[in-house]
C-alpha cells in the first residue's frame, strides 16, 4: 500500500512539474478544481514557508509522536497494514520531494465561489485519510490502547 501512495503520488508529481510552470495551471471543472503547481516550503495548508527549521523540527516530531502510537498495534490486521500504508506512503512522497526538489509539489487545487481550500498533492490525501482513519478507530475503540481500556470482550 506505502509503495503504491508513494509511486502514484510521484508520478503525478512529475507529471505537474514537467507540464506547468510554479503558479500556473488547468482549470478541470470550472468555478471547482483546477490543477495549479504550487511550491510549498511550508507544513500543512502552506503554514510556516520557508521555515527549514520549524519543518524539521516538526517532521521529526511527527516521526516520534507516530512511532509512539503504533506501539502495540496487532500488525497481522489488515486495517492496521493500511492505515500505516496509507501515512507511510504519503510521508515519504513528500520526504522525497523535499529532498528532490528542497519544497513539496501541491498542485490539486479546489474552490468555490472565492474561497479557495490551500492545494495539495496525492501524499497529503493520503496521510489525512490514514491519520482520520485512526482517530476514528481510536474513538470507536478499535486501537489498543482502547481494548486494554476496555477489558477482554465475552465471547471473543
Amino acid at each position: 500500500m506505502g509503495i503504491g501512495i508513494l509511486v502514484l503520488d510521484q508520478i503525478g508529481k512529475i507529471w505537474i512539474e514537467h507540464t506547468y510552470l510554479p503558479g500556473t495551471g488547468t482549470t478541470v471543472v470550472s468555478g471547482l478544481f483546477s490543477l495549479t503547481r504550487v511550491h510549498n516550503t511550508g507544513v500543512a495548508f502552506g503554514m510556516a514557508q520557508g521555515n527549514n527549521l520549524l519543518t524539521g523540527t516538526l517532521a521529526f516530531l511527527i516521526l516520534g509522536l507516530s512511532a509512539w502510537a503504533v506501539r502495540g498495534w496487532n500488525w497481522e490486521k489488515r486495517w492496521v497494514q493500511v492505515v500505516a500504508g496509507l501515512v507511510a506512503g504519503g510521508a515519504v512522497g513528500n520526504l522525497v520531494d523535499r529532498i528532490r526538489l528542497g519544497y513539496v509539489l501541491d498542485f490539486l487545487d479546489f474552490h468555490y465561489a472565492g474561497w479557495s481550500w490551500p492545494a495539495f498533492n496525492l501524499a497529503d490525501s493520503s496521510i489525512s485519510v490514514g491519520v482520520s482513519w485512526l482517530i476514528l478507530s481510536w474513538m470507536a475503540g478499535r486501537s489498543p490502547e482502547k481494548r486494554a481500556e476496555a477489558g477482554p470482550r465475552p465471547g471473543l
